[in-house]
């Protein structure tokens, strides 16, 4: 007998302060039109001074229970996905626990920038396969504005990103048999297959290099007045990449699995550049309807893009029971992949 991991509910949490494109105009050198050109951004969301990445977490978290019917004592594996944790260490996963009230059962962070999700509900579905878990908790969270360069040296990243959370509900259900598992054939709800990357070489073209241990001092004052303690990027190389590695992921996962892009539902992909999306969308032939794209309202929200998504999909009626869903994400690291769900 095996199992199959069924999503049982999704939710999330944007902060209240919404912070637009013409705010960036009153602390650097840019405009409103020169963000939306690029990126498809017109505005993002900041958490207030004092709040936490574990708590915007914790708060998707608490909906994701409420929709689910279950209490944080029924989860019996935490994963979180974040970048930004609350701090250097430990991880927001044990954070979680003690916030949410839970059982002290296992909690674990993935360090997958803006793959989060997809290698989250990854290992998710290979615990609940394989018997080790019986409902979990995914969780993707990102406080990222304090980290940020508000002046015209720091533009090209600042304006991209914003703060948010997202979380589902996965539990694993028996199957039978073989035929009762998740297919393209068959209707049967849950996580069909997950496809993983990466590309080590990437890793400094896309990075915050500082605080770290790859130096003589693991802070070191100089670096802030050199901007180290700041996210950096190559746009360009990035993008390049990342157009080749969705295509080729979701090229991938689809064939392995027997079914056209076209025949897909919805996508959900990760929300990093609306052009990067378009440019996804028109080369693997999906109609515009059937992507989900909300980059201009929230940013770039990094690991939390995905379940966001997947929760505002869902309440706009783009996403039924026995939808087949594609997520798609590229990030840091280089990491990137898919899953293929049966909502």
């Amino acid at each position: 007998m095996i199992n199959r991991s069924v999503i049982r509910s999704v939710a999330h949490y944007v902060p209240p302060k919404v912070v637009s494109n013409h705010d960036f105009e009153k602390l650097m050198e840019t405009s409103d039109a020169w963000i939306t050109e690029r990126t498809g951004i017109k505005e993002r969301r900041w958490a207030e001074e004092g709040v936490t990445t574990s708590d915007i977490g914790a708060i998707a978290a608490k909906e994701a229970l409420r929709r689910a019917g279950r209490a944080p004592e029924d989860i019996d594996l935490i994963v979180a996905a974040t970048l930004s944790p609350d701090m250097y260490f430990p991880g927001i996963g044990v954070m979680l626990q003690q916030k949410l009230g839970m059982r002290t059962v296992g909690a674990l962070d993935i360090r997958a920038q803006c793959s989060g999700f997809i290698y989250g509900l990854s290992t998710v579905d290979a615990y609940l396969r394989a018997g080790l878990a019986k409902r979990a908790l995914l969780v993707c969270a990102e406080i990222q504005h304090p980290v940020l360069d508000l002046t015209t040296r720091g533009r090209d990243m600042a304006v991209l990103f914003g703060d948010g959370a997202g979380a589902v509900v996965i539990e694993a259900e028996a199957c039978a048999n073989a035929d009762d598992f998740p297919s393209i054939r068959n209707k049967t709800r849950g996580v069909i297959d997950s496809i993983m990357g990466s590309d080590g070489s990437g890793a400094p073209i896309l990075a915050l290099k500082k605080p770290g241990t790859g130096g003589k001092t693991f802070v070191d004052p100089a670096d802030v007045e050199k901007g180290g303690f700041h996210p950096n990027m190559d746009g360009k190389v990035v993008f390049k990449n990342a157009v080749t590695r969705l295509i080729e992921s979701a090229a991938t996962i689809c064939k392995r699995n027997g079914v056209r892009p076209q025949d897909i539902d919805l996508v959900a992909p990760h929300q990093a550049n609306l052009r990067i999306n378009e440019m996804v969308r028109e080369q693997l032939g999906i109609s515009p309807d059937k992507v989900f794209n909300n980059i201009q309202k929230y940013g770039n929200t990094t690991a939390a893009t995905i379940p966001i998504v997947l929760s505002e999909a869902q309440s706009e009626g783009k996403i039924k029971e026995g939808s087949l869903v594609l997520t798609l994400a590229f990030g840091s690291g280089f990491t990137w992949g898919a899953n293929l769900i049966r909502w």
